[in-house]
Order: C-alpha cells, then sequence, then structure tokens
C-alpha cells in the first residue's frame, strides 16, 4: 500500500508527515502498527513510479484472476525476457527502469482491453509513446475502446483515401464518440482538452491501419 501524503518539518528536529488514509479498518483488523517511510531523491525509482505501477499490477491482477503478487513475479518476468535486462527490485530499482516497466505494463493494459481505475492517459510516462501503442492495437486513445484512424493532417475534399500516401500524416486512434468530438471542438480545443497530439504514420502503422504507405 503506498499513500502519498505532504511532509513537514517543525523547529523541533521532528518529521511529520500528514497523509489522507481512509482504510483505517485495515489497520485495526491486521493490526498494524509498524509502516515503512521512502524519501524520493529523484534517482531511484520515485515514490509516483511505484505507485502507478502497483495500481497497474493490481488492475491487471484484478482482471486475469491472480493474486497481486503472483502477477508482480509474472510481469517482471515477462519484461525481463523481452527486453533482456537484468532481474530488478521494485524498490530500488533506478527510475529509467521504473519508466519501461510502466510503458510495458500500460502497453500490455492497451493489447489486452485490461479495464484500469486511473486513465492510462495519465499514467503514462511519454504520451506519444502510448498513442503509438493505441495506434498499434487500434484502441481509443482516451477511452480505450475501438478505434478509428483519424487524420489530424486534413487529406482535403475530392481526395482518394484509399490512394494517397499517408506515410508521415499525422494521426489518433479515437472512438467513434471522441472522433465526433473531435470534429465538434475542433483539433486545437480537442487535444488541449485530452493532452493529447497526432503521431505521424511510418510503414508499420500503414500496414497495421491497411493504408498506403
Amino acid at each position: 500500500m503506498i499513500i502519498k501524503g505532504d511532509i513537514y518539518k517543525c523547529q523541533d528536529g521532528m518529521l511529520y508527515i500528514i497523509a489522507p488514509f481512509e482504510d483505517d479498518w485495515i489497520l485495526r483488523k491486521r493490526q498494524i502498527k509498524e509502516c515503512e517511510i521512502r524519501l524520493d531523491d529523484g534517482r531511484r525509482i520515485s515514490a509516483s513510479q511505484r505507485m502507478k505501477t502497483y495500481a497497474l499490477l493490481r488492475d491487471i491482477a484484478l482482471s486475469t484472476g491472480y493474486y497481486p503478487e503472483e502477477m508482480k513475479a509474472v510481469m517482471k518476468y515477462e519484461f525481463i525476457s523481452k527486453k533482456g535486462c537484468e532481474y530488478f527490485s521494485l524498490s530500488n530499482c533506478d527510475m529509467t527502469m521504473a519508466r519501461n516497466f510502466i510503458s510495458f505494463l500500460i502497453e500490455f493494459c492497451i493489447r489486452y482491453s485490461i479495464p484500469t481505475r486511473e486513465s492510462l492517459l495519465k499514467m503514462c510516462p511519454d504520451t506519444g509513446e502510448y498513442i503509438y501503442a493505441c495506434l498499434v492495437h487500434k484502441k481509443c486513445c482516451i477511452t480505450g475502446r475501438k478505434a478509428e484512424l483519424h487524420h489530424v493532417d486534413a487529406i482535403g475534399m475530392g481526395r482518394d483515401r484509399n490512394t494517397i500516401i499517408h506515410k508521415g500524416m499525422r494521426v489518433l486512434p479515437l472512438c467513434t464518440q471522441k472522433h465526433e468530438e473531435y470534429h465538434k471542438l475542433g483539433g486545437k480545443t480537442f487535444c488541449d482538452k485530452y493532452k493529447v497530439f497526432g503521431i505521424e504514420l511510418d510503414n508499420e502503422l500503414c500496414q497495421i491501419w491497411k493504408v498506403k504507405g
């Protein structure tokens, strides 16, 4: 369990932490009397990264039927196998490793339509990388639903979408509802609202979406 809060240093040399905590019944039921405090020095995995990682692992576990600790072990070994990296611990790995593992978990959620409590768009460490993954799996980058290909760079009236070269055009994967909202609000307002932007189509994406590259 990770709790975010504010740290105040008093003049008497004592460190006081004020953190919002509603599930106090857990403390009473399990008779928890000790806790661990981690100070984020900005070099190792941050408190925010650790919180996002465990939130994603929890959501994947709930969706797949694993216990959270089992899910953590499975996903870590899947990541290690795919990336060819050394075994790592979520307690003290560096920030780059944590960032890459979070991106791996997010891509897994996109691919297998894992429902998450928090928006993947808000949790992703790199928005461009996230939108690209949504394009690969044809999922809306806002809602996670089945996506349509929206051209941020307008094709223009009278031009045949099947014959023009799409490679290099900026696009967004949007569900029907968000596609309509985009046209209603206009591109700038929509992108500012959801903090998204168009991704250029490359050869791989052209093949996936069956457009001319």
